[in-house]
C-alpha cells in the first residue's frame, strides 16, 4: 500500500491533516458496541454457531478495510470512505449517480442512529429507574399502526426524548470538527468498551462457559411446528451460516471508519496501516468474546428469548453477567 504524503498541511486540497492513527482508532473503537444490536438476531438465525459467524465476519471486514485503504491512495484529495469511492466509480456513468450513491450509502446507515440512541436511552433509563416507574411507563400515542403489526404505534416516551437529546449531543460534537470529535469519541469509546471487555473476559477467567450451551455445534433449524432444533451441515445449514455472515456484516464491517479519514492523516503511509491493524484487533477481540460470553451465559434457549432478539433485554443481561446474577 502506497499512500502519498504530499501536502500534509492540507493547503490546496481543502483538507486539514490534523489527525493521526490514534484518532481514527478511537473513531472505529465505537464499532464493537454494535455487537449488542444484533447478538440476539444472529443467534436466532444460526443457533449455537453464532460465535463462529461473528469471528469470520470480523476477519472479512478486516481484509475489506485494506481494500478501502488502497482505494483511498488513489484519491489524495478525497476523504469520506466507501461512500465517496463508490460515488467516484458511478459518476462517470451519469452525473446523478454519484450523489445518489453517496446518499444511498449513508441513508442505509441512518437506522444506526435511531437504534443506537434508542438502545442507549433504554439502558440509561433502566439503569437509573425501575421498570415500572412513571418515567419508564408514560407515553403519548401519535399514530396507531396495528394494521401493520399488533402493538405497533408511533409514540412519544422517555426513550424517544432521551434518544433525541443524545442525537443532538453527538451532532454538536461532530459539528465542531474532526479533531475535537475524536477526543470526545475517545471518552465515549472507553466508557462503552470497559463493560464490553468485562463481560467478554469474565466467563473466560471464571471458566463459566457450559459446554452444553455450545453443542451441538451445528446451524439452527426448525421442526414442522416451528420449534428450534439442531440442524445439520447440509445445503440448508450452509445457507443459514452464510445468511448469518450477511447479517453480522452490518455490525462488523463498520470499523471501516478507520480508513474514512485516510486523507486527513498527518502521515497517511504509516497512520493508515496502524489504524486498520489496531482497530481490527480490537473489533476481533470484542466481536469474538461478547457473543461467546452471551452464548455461554444464556445458552441457545436464552438467546432466542424475545428480549435478546429485539435488544430490549440486553442491558439487563449485561448487568446480570457482570453482577453474577442468574
Amino acid at each position: 500500500m502506497e499512500l502519498a504524503e504530499e501536502n500534509k498541511s492540507g493547503e490546496g486540497d481543502g483538507l486539514r491533516r490534523d489527525i493521526d492513527w490514534k484518532h481514527a482508532f478511537w473513531f472505529a473503537a465505537g464499532t464493537p458496541a454494535l455487537v449488542l444490536f444484533t447478538v440476539g438476531a444472529i443467534a436466532a438465525t444460526v443457533g449455537n454457531i453464532s460465535p463462529l459467524v461473528w469471528i469470520i465476519s470480523t476477519f472479512i471486514g478486516f481484509l475489506q478495510c485494506f481494500t478501502y485503504a488502497e482505494i483511498a491512495g488513489l484519491f489524495p484529495h478525497k476523504s469520506g470512505g466507501a461512500s465517496v469511492y463508490g460515488a467516484i466509480a458511478w459518476v462517470r456513468y451519469g452525473k446523478l449517480l454519484g450523489p445518489i450513491s453517496v446518499w444511498s450509502n449513508w441513508f442505509s446507515w441512518t437506522p444506526v442512529l435511531a437504534i443506537g440512541t434508542g438502545l442507549a436511552a433504554g439502558y440509561i433509563l433502566n439503569l437509573l429507574f425501575d421498570a415500572d416507574s412513571a418515567i419508564n411507563t408514560w407515553q403519548i400515542t401519535l399514530v396507531n399502526l396495528d394494521f401493520i403489526k399488533e402493538d405497533l404505534s408511533l409514540r412519544l416516551n422517555s426513550t424517544f426524548v432521551l434518544g433525541f437529546i443524545l442525537v443532538l449531543t453527538v451532532f454538536s460534537i461532530q459539528h465542531r470538527g474532526i479533531l475535537r470529535a475524536a477526543r470526545a469519541q475517545m471518552i465515549v469509546a472507553i466508557v462503552a468498551l470497559c463493560p464490553l471487555l468485562l463481560i467478554g473476559l469474565t466467563p473466560l477467567i471464571s471458566g463459566d462457559l457450559p459446554k452444553d450451551h455450545f453443542t451441538p455445534f451445528v446451524p439452527l433449524a426448525y421442526d414442522g411446528e416451528g420449534n428450534p432444533v439442531a440442524g445439520t451441515w447440509n445445503m440448508a445449514g450452509w445457507t443459514i451460516f452464510v445468511g448469518g455472515l450477511f447479517i453480522a456484516g452490518w455490525s462488523t464491517y463498520a470499523f471501516e471508519t478507520a480508513v474514512c479519514y485516510t486523507r486527513e492523516f498527518r502521515n497517511p503511509d504509516r497512520d493508515t496501516v496502524r489504524a486498520i491493524a489496531y482497530a481490527g484487533l480490537l473489533c476481533l477481540v470484542v466481536f469474538s468474546l461478547v457473543p461467546i460470553a452471551f452464548q455461554g451465559f444464556l445458552g441457545l434457549d436464552g438467546m432466542l428469548a424475545p428480549g435478546i432478539y429485539n435488544g430490549d433485554g440486553v442491558g439487563q443481561v449485561m448487568a446480570q453477567m457482570v453482577g453474577g446474577g442468574a
